[in-house]
């Protein structure tokens, strides 16, 4: 039984991940095994996965998932594939590094209660104009920590220092969750679970919930390549509650919260200033006019549904910004080193995540092992 299992679910509008499997298995000695799903409508891009398949027992293919199935139920049926102690969920177009199973080993040995793992994933969007100038954090630490799970439920649910989506590194998405916590989670499923076009909050929100100790990796594993999210028209499952997907990303989260806790007999509690907040970020964060003016409008009158919402809309107070401001920071910041985006002239997240890996500490380093030999 491989250390972890990599899963990565390629949906409709995504390309065969063929670079991030062969660079995840190009060392022998990598204990993970990687499992793709992919639509019918992908099985074109995916000859070269089919052939390393063929020779290389650690990577697995699925069957062509049936096409009226939601992005949730295809991540589903990709981890109930998976064999490995621990399991991961990443898109195509990301980069994982291959050495998150000696990580893990590590927090085994260490933490031996730990059942979650999380780190800070480098958000690149693959789209972004070299002519805004951005900067990238990398931290300078590299320990890997015990994290208060009751300040994780906090900052999930409460919307404690939240931009626009909660900050918590914790979950399925770019993240490893043990396989025992992988079963409680799926078996606690209730009819209303994972009725939603974001299952990676929905996984967030059940790992903070269901996680017995959580270990964060101050030293990021993985970039993810971002794309701008766009509204879906998908009513909540509770009955009467205003905000859901079809408003904006923030919107989503929160109906995911709703309908969690719902599920095991509590209420939300997170319709707060905080949250009002992040609804203003969720719109100052896009910059077409058209679509900004929906999404105020969008957010303004689900807020007035809400219980106690004509007191908190002061609160929401978006700003339009036709483009994003520059970001001309660099060098050490406190306990991070500021880098400008592209770095090594790097457009996508795995050439950022290829670039930047060299100045991350190498994980032999973490794990107090001798760095390995090259292979010929």
């Amino acid at each position: 039984m491989p250390k972890l299992s990599v899963c990565i679910p390629v949906e409709p509008d995504q390309a065969a991940p063929s670079f991030l499997v062969d660079t995840l298995l190009a060392r022998s000695g990598v204990d993970l095994e990687v499992i793709v799903s992919l639509f019918e409508s992908s099985q074109d891009s995916a000859a070269a996965l089919y052939e390393k398949a063929a020779s290389d027992p650690r990577l697995t293919i699925l069957p062509p998932a049936p096409a009226n199935i939601t992005a949730a139920q295809l991540w589903i049926g990709t981890v109930n594939a998976a064999k490995g102690d621990w399991v991961t969920i990443v898109a195509p177009d990301d980069m994982l590094d291959p050495d998150l199973a000696k990580l893990i080993a590590h927090v085994e040995e260490t933490r031996p209660t730990a059942d979650a793992i999380g780190w800070n994933s480098f958000q690149i969007s693959p789209t972004a104009s070299r002519g805004t100038k951005t900067a990238v954090a990398i931290p300078v630490q590299h320990k890997v920590s015990e994290i208060d799970k009751a300040s994780m439920l906090d900052a999930f649910f409460n919307w404690t220092a939240a931009p626009q989506t909660p900050k918590v590194p914790f979950g399925l998405f770019h993240g490893a969750l043990k396989r025992s916590l992988v079963e409680s989670i799926l078996s606690a499923s209730a009819p209303t679970s994972w009725l939603t076009p974001v299952p990676r909050f929905e996984w967030t929100a059940r790992t903070v919930l269901f996680a017995n100790e959580l270990a964060l990796s101050h030293r990021p594993m993985s970039a993810t390549s971002t794309t701008p999210y766009r509204p879906v028209a998908v009513r909540s499952a509770l009955e009467g509650f205003p905000l859901d997907g079809s408003i904006g990303l923030t919107a989503a989260i929160a109906e995911i919260q709703a309908r969690v806790l719902s599920e095991l007999g509590s209420e939300w509690g997170g319709f707060n200033e905080n949250f009002v907040r992040s609804c203003s970020v969720d719109c100052i964060l896009e910059h077409d006019p058209a679509v900004f003016e929906q999404r105020c409008q969008g957010y303004h009158a689900a807020l007035q549904r809400m219980p106690g919402g004509e007191q908190l809309l002061p609160y929401f107070q978006p700003k339009y910004y036709p483009e994003q401001p520059d970001d001309r920071r660099r060098g050490l910041v406190g306990q991070t080193l500021l880098v400008d985006r592209f770095i090594g002239n790097a457009q996508t997240a795995q050439e950022f995540y290829s670039v930047v890996s060299s100045i991350l500490a190498p994980i032999f380093v973490i794990t107090d092992q001798k760095a390995p030999a090259k292979e010929a």
